[in-house]
């Protein structure tokens, strides 16, 4: 085999790659299509996007939780200071 008819191999065999990796991706965009109208023909799609509006927000908490440190109580803080500064003045 020449060095031309293994490049042309080569770039036969490249051209049937990417044709089928696009055919792939076609299939998978027309899969989701139907799955979206089919969503989008529901009649409960307003409460379908409530509960997922619910459920999305109780996954960030349970994320920042175990990521996040706990945020410090912020009305305690003052009164801490309050008091502090309370006997500040008072021993002074």
């Amino acid at each position: 085999m020449s060095e031309q008819d293994r490049a042309a191999s080569l770039t036969r065999d490249a051209a049937r790659l990417l044709a089928g990796l696009a055919d792939l991706g076609l299939e998978a965009a027309e899969g989701a299509l139907r799955r979206a109208r089919g969503v989008l023909a529901r009649s409960d799609l307003p409460e379908m996007a409530s509960d997922l509006h619910r459920e999305v927000r109780a996954h960030g908490d349970v994320v920042l939780d175990r990521v996040a440190p706990p945020a410090r109580a912020h009305m305690e803080d003052l009164a801490r200071r309050a008091a502090a500064a309370r006997e500040k003045a008072s021993g002074a």
